[in-house]
Protein backbone atom coordinates (compact mmCIF):
# COMPACT_ATOMS: atom_id res chain seq x y z
CA UNK A 1 0.00 0.00 0.00
CA UNK A 2 1.62 3.58 -0.96
CA UNK A 3 1.41 6.16 0.70
CA UNK A 4 -1.70 7.92 -0.71
CA UNK A 5 -3.40 4.87 -0.10
CA UNK A 6 -2.69 5.19 3.68
CA UNK A 7 -3.52 8.98 4.33
CA UNK A 8 -6.74 8.01 2.46
CA UNK A 9 -7.27 5.18 4.96
CA UNK A 10 -6.42 7.31 7.93
CA UNK A 11 -8.91 9.70 7.47
CA UNK A 12 -11.83 7.17 6.99
CA UNK A 13 -11.00 5.98 9.77
CA UNK A 14 -11.01 9.40 11.61
CA UNK A 15 -13.17 11.75 10.31
CA UNK A 16 -12.87 15.68 11.04
CA UNK A 17 -15.40 16.52 13.42
CA UNK A 18 -18.13 19.12 12.75
CA UNK A 19 -17.35 22.83 12.32
CA UNK A 20 -18.34 24.44 15.56
CA UNK A 21 -19.43 27.22 14.11
CA UNK A 22 -22.99 25.93 13.03
CA UNK A 23 -23.17 24.62 16.51
CA UNK A 24 -22.96 28.00 17.35
CA UNK A 25 -25.27 29.77 14.99
CA UNK A 26 -27.81 26.71 15.67
CA UNK A 27 -27.73 27.67 19.74
CA UNK A 28 -28.07 31.65 18.98
CA UNK A 29 -31.15 31.28 16.33
CA UNK A 30 -32.97 28.39 18.72
CA UNK A 31 -32.19 31.29 21.62
CA UNK A 32 -33.78 33.96 19.57
CA UNK A 33 -36.29 31.96 18.49
CA UNK A 34 -37.43 31.09 22.33
CA UNK A 35 -36.86 35.12 22.97
CA UNK A 36 -39.78 35.76 19.96
CA UNK A 37 -42.05 32.95 21.25
CA UNK A 38 -41.82 34.22 24.70
CA UNK A 39 -42.42 38.03 23.74
CA UNK A 40 -45.29 37.33 21.13
CA UNK A 41 -47.26 35.42 24.09
CA UNK A 42 -46.71 38.26 26.73
CA UNK A 43 -47.95 40.54 24.00
CA UNK A 44 -50.78 38.81 23.16
CA UNK A 45 -51.77 37.41 26.18
CA UNK A 46 -54.97 39.33 28.08
CA UNK A 47 -53.55 38.98 31.82
CA UNK A 48 -50.90 41.52 30.94
CA UNK A 49 -53.68 43.81 29.44
CA UNK A 50 -54.46 46.98 31.96
CA UNK A 51 -57.67 46.50 34.19
CA UNK A 52 -56.91 48.51 37.49
CA UNK A 53 -55.10 51.91 37.29
CA UNK A 54 -54.89 53.69 40.35
CA UNK A 55 -54.51 57.79 40.81
CA UNK A 56 -53.17 59.34 43.73
CA UNK A 57 -52.65 62.47 45.46
CA UNK A 58 -54.91 64.33 43.08
CA UNK A 59 -57.20 66.67 44.48
CA UNK A 60 -57.38 69.78 42.30
CA UNK A 61 -57.19 68.33 39.33
CA UNK A 62 -59.44 65.33 37.80
CA UNK A 63 -58.20 61.96 37.98
CA UNK A 64 -59.47 61.66 34.15
CA UNK A 65 -57.33 64.22 33.16
CA UNK A 66 -53.72 62.52 34.50
CA UNK A 67 -54.68 59.77 32.69
CA UNK A 68 -54.98 61.58 29.96
CA UNK A 69 -52.03 63.66 29.89
CA UNK A 70 -50.08 60.02 31.05
CA UNK A 71 -51.41 58.39 27.91
CA UNK A 72 -52.80 55.57 29.88
CA UNK A 73 -56.19 53.91 29.46
CA UNK A 74 -57.85 50.34 30.36
CA UNK A 75 -57.56 47.55 27.61
CA UNK A 76 -53.91 49.08 27.36
CA UNK A 77 -51.07 46.55 27.35
CA UNK A 78 -48.85 47.00 30.16
CA UNK A 79 -45.79 47.05 28.36
CA UNK A 80 -46.97 49.07 26.31
CA UNK A 81 -46.99 52.25 28.26
CA UNK A 82 -44.04 53.89 28.67
CA UNK A 83 -43.45 54.77 32.55
CA UNK A 84 -40.81 57.55 31.86
CA UNK A 85 -42.03 59.25 28.98
CA UNK A 86 -45.70 59.34 31.11
CA UNK A 87 -44.02 61.54 33.80
CA UNK A 88 -42.44 63.91 31.74
CA UNK A 89 -45.70 63.95 30.08
CA UNK A 90 -47.30 64.44 33.80
CA UNK A 91 -44.44 67.40 34.90
CA UNK A 92 -45.48 69.25 31.63
CA UNK A 93 -48.67 70.40 33.07
CA UNK A 94 -48.24 73.23 35.23
CA UNK A 95 -51.06 72.27 37.75
CA UNK A 96 -48.44 68.77 38.33
CA UNK A 97 -45.21 69.58 40.83
CA UNK A 98 -44.10 65.97 40.97
CA UNK A 99 -45.16 62.68 39.14
CA UNK A 100 -44.50 58.96 39.51
CA UNK A 101 -45.71 56.28 37.44
CA UNK A 102 -44.98 52.28 38.13
CA UNK A 103 -46.35 49.07 36.76
CA UNK A 104 -47.95 46.63 39.32
CA UNK A 105 -48.28 43.16 38.14
CA UNK A 106 -50.01 41.33 36.63
CA UNK A 107 -52.35 44.08 35.07
CA UNK A 108 -52.77 47.61 36.74
CA UNK A 109 -50.74 50.76 36.92
CA UNK A 110 -50.25 53.01 40.02
CA UNK A 111 -49.95 56.48 39.19
CA UNK A 112 -49.07 59.60 41.97
CA UNK A 113 -49.13 62.99 41.33
CA UNK A 114 -48.04 66.00 43.60
CA UNK A 115 -50.45 68.60 42.83
CA UNK A 116 -49.45 72.73 42.64
CA UNK A 117 -52.74 73.40 43.84
CA UNK A 118 -53.69 77.03 44.78
CA UNK A 119 -53.11 78.32 48.46
CA UNK A 120 -53.68 82.05 47.70
CA UNK A 121 -54.52 84.42 45.37
CA UNK A 122 -52.87 87.80 44.54
CA UNK A 123 -54.26 91.26 42.56
CA UNK A 124 -52.50 92.16 39.36
CA UNK A 125 -52.90 94.68 37.04
CA UNK A 126 -55.60 92.75 34.81
CA UNK A 127 -57.05 90.81 37.80
CA UNK A 128 -56.38 88.14 39.90
CA UNK A 129 -53.62 85.51 40.02
CA UNK A 130 -53.81 81.94 41.64
CA UNK A 131 -50.02 81.08 43.32
CA UNK A 132 -49.38 77.60 44.37
CA UNK A 133 -46.74 77.37 47.09
CA UNK A 134 -43.54 77.90 45.53
CA UNK A 135 -45.03 81.14 44.21
CA UNK A 136 -46.22 79.75 40.51
CA UNK A 137 -48.55 81.92 38.62
CA UNK A 138 -51.47 78.48 37.94
CA UNK A 139 -54.40 80.33 36.60
CA UNK A 140 -54.94 84.23 35.88
CA UNK A 141 -58.78 85.93 36.04
CA UNK A 142 -59.84 89.40 35.36
CA UNK A 143 -62.69 88.12 38.28
CA UNK A 144 -61.59 86.51 41.29
CA UNK A 145 -62.15 83.13 40.79
CA UNK A 146 -61.50 80.61 43.82
CA UNK A 147 -63.28 82.48 47.13
CA UNK A 148 -61.80 79.24 49.21
CA UNK A 149 -58.29 80.51 49.29
CA UNK A 150 -56.99 83.79 50.79
CA UNK A 151 -56.72 87.03 49.48
CA UNK A 152 -53.25 88.35 49.92
CA UNK A 153 -53.19 92.51 50.00
CA UNK A 154 -50.91 94.87 50.82
CA UNK A 155 -48.60 93.38 47.78
CA UNK A 156 -49.85 93.43 44.17
CA UNK A 157 -48.66 91.02 40.76
CA UNK A 158 -47.48 92.98 38.18
CA UNK A 159 -45.99 91.68 34.38
CA UNK A 160 -46.59 88.05 35.45
CA UNK A 161 -48.33 85.67 33.41
CA UNK A 162 -49.42 81.76 34.16
CA UNK A 163 -46.00 79.49 34.32
CA UNK A 164 -44.24 82.71 35.48
CA UNK A 165 -43.27 82.79 40.10
CA UNK A 166 -43.67 86.15 41.84
CA UNK A 167 -40.56 86.43 43.57
CA UNK A 168 -41.60 88.52 46.35
CA UNK A 169 -39.88 88.12 50.02
CA UNK A 170 -43.07 88.57 51.62
CA UNK A 171 -45.09 86.45 49.27
CA UNK A 172 -43.22 83.55 49.51
CA UNK A 173 -42.87 83.49 53.36
CA UNK A 174 -46.74 84.48 53.43
CA UNK A 175 -47.26 81.18 51.38
CA UNK A 176 -44.60 79.17 53.11
CA UNK A 177 -47.35 79.58 56.52
CA UNK A 178 -50.18 79.12 54.24
CA UNK A 179 -49.44 76.12 52.71
CA UNK A 180 -49.33 73.44 55.60
CA UNK A 181 -53.25 74.02 55.70
CA UNK A 182 -55.72 72.07 54.40
CA UNK A 183 -58.21 72.74 52.09
CA UNK A 184 -60.96 73.05 55.05
CA UNK A 185 -58.26 75.49 56.73
CA UNK A 186 -57.45 77.68 53.76
CA UNK A 187 -61.20 77.79 53.16
CA UNK A 188 -61.64 79.51 56.58
CA UNK A 189 -59.08 82.88 55.99
CA UNK A 190 -60.23 85.74 53.87
CA UNK A 191 -57.34 87.83 53.67
CA UNK A 192 -53.84 87.70 54.90
CA UNK A 193 -52.70 91.52 54.51
CA UNK A 194 -48.73 91.74 54.05
CA UNK A 195 -48.57 95.88 54.19
CA UNK A 196 -46.33 96.02 57.27
CA UNK A 197 -43.62 92.66 57.33
CA UNK A 198 -43.68 93.44 61.64
CA UNK A 199 -47.54 93.34 61.66
CA UNK A 200 -49.18 90.07 59.18
CA UNK A 201 -52.79 89.66 59.93
CA UNK A 202 -55.04 87.54 58.34
CA UNK A 203 -58.28 87.53 59.38
CA UNK A 204 -60.98 84.87 59.21
CA UNK A 205 -65.05 83.98 57.97
CA UNK A 206 -65.85 84.42 61.30
CA UNK A 207 -64.20 88.12 61.59
CA UNK A 208 -61.63 86.54 63.79
CA UNK A 209 -57.98 88.23 63.36
CA UNK A 210 -54.88 86.13 63.59
CA UNK A 211 -52.09 88.28 64.39
CA UNK A 212 -48.96 86.86 63.06
CA UNK A 213 -46.90 89.53 63.00
CA UNK A 214 -43.37 89.03 61.40
CA UNK A 215 -43.30 86.11 59.26
CA UNK A 216 -40.81 83.81 61.18
CA UNK A 217 -41.02 80.63 63.50
CA UNK A 218 -43.21 80.04 61.00
CA UNK A 219 -43.51 76.44 61.90
CA UNK A 220 -44.47 76.86 65.37
CA UNK A 221 -47.53 79.30 64.26
CA UNK A 222 -48.88 76.89 62.00
CA UNK A 223 -49.39 74.43 64.63
CA UNK A 224 -51.01 77.28 66.41
CA UNK A 225 -52.87 78.15 63.79
CA UNK A 226 -54.70 75.03 62.54
CA UNK A 227 -55.49 74.14 66.27
CA UNK A 228 -57.22 77.93 66.59
CA UNK A 229 -58.77 77.28 63.31
CA UNK A 230 -60.31 74.17 64.57
CA UNK A 231 -61.83 75.66 67.70
CA UNK A 232 -63.59 78.16 65.58
CA UNK A 233 -65.61 75.61 64.02
CA UNK A 234 -66.40 73.82 67.17
CA UNK A 235 -67.53 76.77 69.56
CA UNK A 236 -69.82 78.45 69.85
CA UNK A 237 -68.04 81.73 72.07
CA UNK A 238 -67.14 84.52 69.32
CA UNK A 239 -62.98 84.45 69.47
CA UNK A 240 -61.86 88.25 68.40
CA UNK A 241 -58.42 87.55 67.49
CA UNK A 242 -55.47 85.36 68.48
CA UNK A 243 -51.92 86.88 68.95
CA UNK A 244 -48.80 84.61 67.66
CA UNK A 245 -46.45 87.88 68.32
CA UNK A 246 -46.02 86.53 71.61
CA UNK A 247 -43.31 83.49 72.25
CA UNK A 248 -46.83 82.15 73.57
CA UNK A 249 -50.29 82.44 71.62
CA UNK A 250 -52.37 84.98 73.69
CA UNK A 251 -56.23 84.38 73.26
CA UNK A 252 -58.10 87.22 74.81
CA UNK A 253 -60.53 85.23 77.90
CA UNK A 254 -64.36 85.22 76.61
CA UNK A 255 -67.37 85.08 78.67
CA UNK A 256 -70.36 82.92 77.64
CA UNK A 257 -73.36 84.37 78.14
CA UNK A 258 -76.14 82.41 79.09
CA UNK A 259 -79.25 81.57 77.89
CA UNK A 260 -82.45 83.65 78.90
Amino acid sequence: MDEEQMQASALEENPRPRSKKWQWLFQVFGFLGFVAVTAAAVVYLPVFKLETIDVKGTSYIPPEDVLRIAGVYKGQHMFQVETDKAVQNLRKDLRIDQASVKRTFPNGIFIEVEERRPVACVACEFGFLDLDRKGMVLNAYRVRHLKTIPLLTGVEARDLYIGDTFENEQVILALQYLSPLDKTELGQIVEMNLADPRHVVARTINAAEIRIGALERIEEKVEITKSFLGDLRTTATPIPFIDLTYSKAYIPAMTQTSPK
